[in-house]
């Protein structure tokens, strides 16, 4: 059966070189061309259903036209930008939970065309029963679970922060953004006792600013801040306050860095719609008595002296002092996933083009796990106007 979803696909397309070992599983996983001749991200399934039909699902990928043979679906893990929801959202073959179909919303200003799940919940694609699971990453992070016509499972998990509750499977596709086992970096806790020091140190001396993304990690900040009891006021971009509200319960007194505010001087308001004043994310704190921003990570620049200034993330290539709060698994964390899900196979498909797919595929290898990386996925799908010229 395996290799006959092979075959078929083979005859549809320019196949350069397959995994056996998924073709055994009944699995295909192919990259494809984009228009211009890159390789579109990330990766597509070729499965034969338990009702015999032949279906090609995309994972975190953008959009394929009409006429060059879209996938099936188009699953949405999270609305990270990185994992390319904001052109899935547009096919209404997209399945993502209610939460990211919100966030996708605010984000990026258009409507959600697909579908929505609850996430943990199971729903249908194409006859194939598909179990949700939360990996705690952005909220409405998911995790796909299914089985094709054999009886063997894929999941596929996108960015991970929490893997206790994911189930065994037969294939795992998943991330390796900490996944380099030599890079220091890739070995942390999250360190919310730092931020209470940092909280604390200066809070009554003068203003904090945060850098943080602005979906997942901000919110995150402010769920830490209220829980640590601090009830005050809370800066952010428009964007960041929308999506805060909408995800975290409790938000508390938060102050738009975009509202600005208009020149008292002018009279006719005409005139002063005009002559709208641009004020400093600095000026509108100090106009609100806000002694907590947070923003994105560029935005601290903006801060003068009289601004302690810190960046939430595990990352060290940041200019500014860091206090380590990640919304993703650790080296360790993804090995541990990876020895409690116990797959045959392992594909690390995220992010893409990184050395650290490759570094975590050869380390679970050297634990005993079979595994590869996007990066060593040659099997390569080209659109209808390169094939019709070769």
């Amino acid at each position: 059966m395996g290799w006959r979803v092979f075959e078929s696909f083979k005859k549809r397309r320019r196949f350069i070189v397959y995994s056996k070992e998924l073709a055994e599983l009944g699995f295909v996983i192919f990259r494809r061309q984009n228009e211009n001749g890159g390789i579109k991200p990330h990766l597509f399934i070729r499965f034969k259903s338990k009702e015999g039909r032949l279906l090609t699902f995309a994972v975190d990928t953008t959009r394929i036209p009409s006429s060059q043979s879209p996938p099936d679906a188009y699953l949405i893990t999270h609305a990270h930008s990185d994992h390319y929801g904001k052109s899935a959202m547009l096919s209404e073959s997209s399945y993502c939970s209610e939460e990211t179909a919100h966030a996708l919303e605010i984000r990026y200003e258009k409507t959600y065309k697909g579908q929505t799940f609850q996430n943990g919940s199971c729903f249908s694609i194409c006859g194939v029963e598909i179990q949700t699971f939360d990996v705690f990453h952005a909220p409405g992070s998911s995790a796909f679970y299914f089985e094709n016509a054999l009886g063997n499972s894929i999941l596929i998990t996108g960015d991970v922060k929490d893997a206790r509750f994911l189930p065994k499977c037969d294939i795992l596709l998943t991330e390796a953004s900490y996944g380099d086992p030599a890079d220091l970096s890739c070995y942390f806790k999250d360190d919310i006792g730092g931020l209470h020091q940092a909280v604390l140190s200066h809070i009554g001396e003068r203003r904090i600013a945060f850098g943080a993304y602005e979906f997942g990690k901000s919110q995150k900040a402010v769920s830490i801040l209220r829980g640590m009891g601090y009830n005050g006021p809370i800066a952010m971009n428009k964007k960041t306050l929308s999506l805060t509200e909408k995800f975290v319960d409790g938000a508390g007194n938060l102050i738009d860095l975009n509202g600005g505010g208009l020149n008292p001087e002018v009279d006719s308001e005409s005139e002063a719609a005009l002559c709208h004043e641009i004020k400093t994310p600095a000026q509108i704190c100090d106009e609100n008595d806000c002694r907590i921003c947070i923003v994105p990570i560029g935005d601290l620049y903006s801060f003068g002296a009289d601004t302690r200034k810190y960046v939430l993330t595990c990352r060290a290539d940041y200019p500014f002092e860091n206090i380590r709060l990640s919304d993703h698994l650790d080296v360790d964390g993804l090995t541990q996933m990876v020895r409690d899900i116990s797959p045959k196979l392992t594909v690390i498909y995220h992010p893409n083009k990184s050395p650290r797919t490759d570094r975590f595929a050869q380390h679970l290898e050297k634990n005993g796990f079979k595994a590869f990386s996007i990066n060593q996925i040659q099997n390569l799908v080209g659109n209808e106007k390169q094939l019709k010229s070769e």
